[in-house]
């Protein structure tokens, strides 16, 4: 089940490259309907009212996140209150991120296979939550990164190269300074060695788990440095009082197995109930397959991808549960835990055709599960544009209001009101939001450089 040889020429992987760079554009770019909303703010905040390096080093709620708020601060900077090409970037971003995505695919599944994939993973409605928020290229560059690392690992399994050794420890440093999701998520690394690699790669294994343990322990020191246990217990204060309940184990199992084969067949999370049958049916299906009839790399293959899904929630859904179970959910857990998935998916894919060689009607199966599939990112879309254009609407009408001569004063202490963001997280004052005006207003020439 190797197909890495068939490697395409420079030039069709060039115009598979553009292609899947244009696809999110298409899918999720809507110039001029949407505006700064929810965590735009609260970043916006805090650039205009910490020194710069103290904006760098402050903890976002649990999440300690130097590298893409420093790329944050250059956007803004640059582009300042033109949204639109704030957005454009992150459906670049979203197009690089499905490349890299197929990019792997290859290395295991025949390339129709993970040309399908990879474009289904690149046009998932789930993006528009990384895509349609500007403040989530942090989670773009997280996963960005993630999958470098990933690539470099498959490639140190091949070949033993030192370069890609070192590759893999910069990359997983990158990706849990862009956002810390993957805290736990490096660890299929050396999983991926170990599983598919076998005892015989023994010496990579260990030379992995290295390339990873050096730059999480650097990590690990940054963020109790600069955001400290407050940080890690900001959403569950009693987060190494005792051990988790039923709730815990229930979030857990939901954000890594059943939330991203829902979000298959539908992209919006208020989902239908044919989701759901649809989603929990290709879950029992695809491992039954697999099970049964997968040959041994099918099932080590499997076994990682479950394994690549589940690491991460064991401390994400720690941070979270607390909060309710519709947060197992999240879309922007989705676009990570999609890849283990469609792994999972494009395995059962495989067997299935090669079971039923003999009857070709049933083995077309698999493209009407793939329509309606489609049919169900597609309808998942307007949902989240009605969502984010009305959020933004406010914003925008609020913003442009701020330095309209007719506006009623207001009190420097005065909140905001709160139709764009969120009241609960952020105490957003008139004051702030008239600095906010001005640090986007002027242009990039006028910018000052960042207070030292």
């Amino acid at each position: 089940m190797r197909f890495a040889s068939a490697n395409p020429r420079g030039l069709y992987l060039a115009g598979v490259a553009l292609l899947f760079l244009a696809l999110p554009v298409a899918m999720f770019w809507r110039p001029g309907l949407f505006f700064f909303i929810e965590d735009d703010w609260a970043i916006l905040s805090q650039m205009v009212g910490h020194p710069f390096w103290q904006y760098l080093l402050t903890p976002d709620g649990e999440v300690w996140m130097p590298l893409s708020r420093a790329v944050s601060y250059g956007l803004v900077s640059a582009f300042g209150e033109n949204y639109d090409r704030l957005l454009l970037l992150n459906c670049l971003a979203a197009g690089l991120l499905a490349f890299l995505y197929y990019l792997f695919l290859r290395r295991h599944f025949r390339p129709l296979t993970a040309l399908v994939l990879g474009l289904f993973y690149g046009g998932a409605a789930a993006l528009t939550s990384l895509t349609q928020v500007a403040f989530y290229i942090n989670a773009l560059l997280c996963y960005i990164f993630f999958l470098l690392a990933l690539l470099l690992t498959h490639r140190y399994l091949e070949t033993s190269s030192r370069a890609s050794l070192g590759g893999v420890a910069l990359c997983v440093g990158m990706s849990l300074l862009s956002w810390n999701f993957t805290i736990l998520a490096v660890w299929s690394l050396p999983l991926y060695i170990a599983i598919l690699g076998g005892k015989e790669k023994r010496r990579q294994f260990l030379a992995v788990i290295a390339a990873v343990a050096l730059p999480f322990l650097l990590f690990s020191w940054g963020y109790f440095t600069f955001a400290g246990f407050t940080a890690a217990a900001s959403h569950n204060q009693g987060i190494v009082a005792g051990l988790p309940g039923p709730a815990y184990l229930l979030h857990w199992l939901f954000a890594a197995c059943l939330s991203p084969f829902i979000y298959l067949f539908w992209g919006h999370y208020h989902f239908p109930v044919r989701a759901y049958m649809l989603g929990g049916a290709a879950l029992v299906v695809s491992l039954e397959l697999i099970r049964r009839w997968g040959e041994p790399r099918e099932k080590r293959l499997g076994l990682w991808a479950l394994s690549l899904n589940a690491l991460p929630f064991f401390l994400v859904s720690l941070a979270r549960y607390q909060r309710g179970l519709n947060q197992a959910f999240a879309p922007r857990y989705a676009v990570y835990t999609l890849m283990g998935t469609l792994i999972l998916l494009g395995l059962a894919w495989g067997i299935w055709q090669r079971r039923m060689l003999l009857r070709p009607a049933v083995r077309l199966a698999p493209l009407g599960l793939l329509a309606v599939m489609v049919a169900g990112q597609l309808a998942g879309l307007p949902p989240w544009e009605k969502l984010y254009s009305g959020m933004s609407r406010a914003s925008r009408d609020f913003y442009r209001g701020l330095e309209n001569p007719g506006s009623p004063t207001r009190a420097a202490g005065e909140r905001v009101p709160p139709q764009f963001w969120y009241p609960e997280r952020l105490r957003l004052t008139w004051d702030q939001m008239v600095s906010i005006r001005r640090f986007l207003g002027v242009s990039p020439a006028e910018n000052k450089p960042p207070d030292i």
